[in-house]
């Protein structure tokens, strides 16, 4: 009689074989679930920081023209205190000044360029910050900062100079350090750095920072198309 113990294996060996394939499908299969599930978790988490690094970008970059920011732009006396500390040291060292002709104690460091500078130094290197947004607002901050810097210092080191040469005394009426101020107001319109030019760069961004939060908006229609220009685009258009 033909023996039928080897069918039965034969049998057996096929099922134990579909079993682990089964089985190692399986397994991938949740690997790979898993893995998506945590790189989703990483993703959400990562873009949450994103957004709120975002949100708090926009309130800094905004805060000078915020009338109930501390920041707000007519409350800063940067020249002001600038000439009050000059007189400050000039007095101190009267004697020494006149005698050299010269006024060798450098030039103030103002506030609100120290406020840029904080402004500026993390977002350089930001991990939260995309890269179109960092780039607008490093260009911003950063030739706000060489602007201002050259002017105060082209100011401030005139009008020390002048004093170690006796051709006045240290100024204190407000007037005529308005005459000041406004000279540097002047040149800051000038060379594209006024108030209003500014607020208008400071929206530039808000709104990059807008269209960032609207590409996770499902509503958004592909034709809406991006709010702002880059600001290298824009400096283009109005030099043609």
């Amino acid at each position: 009689m033909p023996l039928t113990g080897d069918k039965y294996g034969d049998v057996l060996k096929i099922v134990q074989i579909c079993f682990y394939i089964i089985a190692g499908v399986v397994a991938i299969l949740t690997y790979l679930a898993a893995r998506r599930g945590l790189l989703n978790t990483v993703n959400t988490e990562y873009q949450k920081r994103v957004m709120d690094r975002l949100q708090k970008l926009s309130e800094d970059l905004y805060s000078e023209f915020d009338p109930s920011s501390e920041t707000y732009w007519p409350n800063v006396r940067a020249v002001h205190e600038a000439i009050e500390e000059i007189n400050d040291v000039f007095e101190r060292n009267r004697i020494e000044i006149l005698a050299e002709r010269k006024y060798y104690y450098g030039t103030p460091v103002t506030k609100d360029v120290e406020r840029l500078r904080r402004l500026l130094n993390p977002v350089i290197s930001d991990p939260f910050i995309p890269d179109e947004i960092r780039s607008a607002a490093v260009d911003l901050l950063d030739n706000r900062i060489q602007v201002l810097q050259s002017l105060y210092i082209e100011e401030f080191e005139k009008y020390s100079n002048n004093l170690a040469k006796g051709k006045h005394e240290p100024i204190t009426e407000l007037d005529d350090v308005n005459k000041i101020h406004n000279r540097i107001v002047e040149q800051q319109q000038l060379r594209g750095c006024g108030i209003g030019q500014i607020e208008e760069e400071v929206h530039e961004i808000r709104a990059l920072i807008q269209d960032y939060f609207d590409s996770f908006n499902p509503h958004r229609r592909w034709w809406q198309g991006k709010r702002a220009r880059p600001r290298t685009e824009r400096k283009g258009a109005s030099e043609s």
